[in-house]
């Protein structure tokens, strides 16, 4: 593979701020959060962004609170290690398990997925390792059967009280959706990839002001697929390695609000396909925003920022974007037993359709959770995203609704019940559309 730079735009891998107003400093500052790489293969915009909240320990939402006496997990301690490992047990129902516009058929299948992680628990520095697999099999179809598998690793080098260093590894390698803009409608079955990241940043604290750093870089390449026809389509020219900077500062106005500003400078680059109709994707993106993040004591916390976002592309098929960007996250504390979360972006993101450069991605999420009984959690999320694609006749319009309940039955054993609906609606592609709908019920073993 030719060496290539890509862009990262870091919002799932920068920790929201938790500053503290004048004398009181953060002492280990979050840049980096263990465990929310999202992978390459997710088309969500909003399901990134979701879930990173400023914690100045003012609010906890329904899903952080403890669940009272003989239903926290033990987790095994292993000297100044702790390990924490789970199995998950999935079984589900789906009406369309090829996610066809004019041949919906009905399955059955399970999941496995066993995964642990392994953290310190040391009162400076942290380290922390994590290993996933995920095992899917179809009673019927078995081109739609998969296996994923996912290794992450984090670290933080305390320098002094409210400054340090950190860094982040993610690899995963994995299935991809049939539902991914990028892949034709006669694929006959999903084509498999794979993808690392690598994020190293630092955070330094004084007083009311926070400055924080971070470069990523990334890398990612598909297997070629089969069609239906017997032949296979190579992918190549989606394969990228990539890297970006991101400065950002926040300046503490009250013990519970601070406005700040952050920039994102990136290049991307593509191998190119040889015999090819079109040209590779190189591009350079940037990115800046100011906004504020707040955690008021029993009412909300999140945080919100506008700004300017721009992607150019070398070869001169693509249209250069300037766009108005933003991106927001909050969540609403009505009582002591509900949470509501909003979630809000607009982004610039590589197209995967062939011939077009980018798309100018928005997408909106509300989820609720009602805590009913220590032991019970009932939820309901919905999402809407939509993309916008240059130089081609395209939007295509997704929207996901879910609706859940978690019941802890002992310490060791949960059960979650999910039903949930996913739509596709293309204006210009009209065998890609679908509409499935996927119930399941999971059994998790956890220590």
């Amino acid at each position: 593979m030719m060496r290539t730079i890509q862009i990262g735009l870091v919002a799932s891998l920068v920790g929201l701020p938790s500053l503290a107003f004048a004398q009181v400093i953060n002492p280990n500052p979050t840049l980096i959060q263990f465990g929310t790489l999202q992978a390459v293969g997710s088309n969500s915009s909003v399901s990134s962004y979701r879930g990173q909240f400023v914690d100045r320990g003012r609010n906890s939402g329904v899903r952080d609170k403890p669940r009272g006496a003989g239903l926290e997990p033990v987790n095994v301690r292993l000297g100044a290690f702790v390990l924490s490992p789970t199995i998950d047990y999935d079984t589900f129902q789906t009406d369309n398990a090829k996610r066809s516009n004019t041949n919906s058929q009905s399955d059955t299948g399970y999941i496995i997925r066993p995964r642990m992680t392994l953290a310190s628990n040391w009162s400076r520095h942290a380290v922390s390792f994590g290993a996933g697999v995920a095992g899917t099999v179809y009673q019927d179809f078995s081109t739609e059967d998969s296996t994923d598998l996912e290794l992450q690793a984090a670290g933080r080098l305390d320098i002094r009280r409210g400054a340090n260093l950190q860094a982040a590894y993610r690899y995963f390698e994995g299935v991809e959706s049939r539902s991914t803009a990028g892949l034709p409608v006669n694929v006959a079955e999903p084509g498999q990839y794979e993808s690392s990241a690598l994020t190293v940043g630092g955070v330094w604290e004084l007083t009311r002001t926070r400055l924080s750093a971070n470069v990523d870089v990334s890398d990612v390449s598909f297997d070629p697929v089969p069609l239906t026809n017997g032949t296979t389509l190579s992918q190549v020219d989606r394969n990228s390695e990539g890297a970006a900077l991101t400065l950002r500062t926040d300046f503490a106005l009250t013990p519970s609000t601070a406005i700040f500003a952050t920039a994102t400078h990136g290049t991307r680059n593509y191998q190119e396909r040889t015999g090819g109709l079109f040209p590779s994707r190189d591009s350079t993106q940037d990115q800046a925003l100011v906004g504020v993040n707040f955690d008021l004591s029993n009412l909300a916390r999140g945080e919100v920022a506008v700004g300017y976002l721009a992607q150019n592309f070398d070869a001169a098929l693509y249209d250069d974007t300037e766009a108005f960007g933003y991106r927001a996250a909050v969540e609403w504390f009505p009582t002591t037993l509900v949470t509501v979360g909003l979630v809000a972006t607009r982004n610039i993101t590589d197209s995967p359709v062939q011939g077009s450069g980018g798309a100018v991605t928005t997408g909106l999420g509300a989820q609720v959770d009602w805590d009913v009984r220590s032991n019970l959690v009932l939820s309901a999320r919905a999402q809407r995203e939509i993309f916008e694609y240059d130089n081609v006749i395209r939007r295509d319009e997704r929207t996901t609704l879910t609706a859940s309940g978690a019941l802890l039955l002992t310490q060791w054993l949960s059960v979650v019940f999910n039903v949930t609906n996913e739509k596709l609606e293309t204006n210009n592609v009209a065998g890609l559309n679908f509409d499935e709908t996927r119930y399941s019920v999971r059994l998790s073993l956890r220590r």
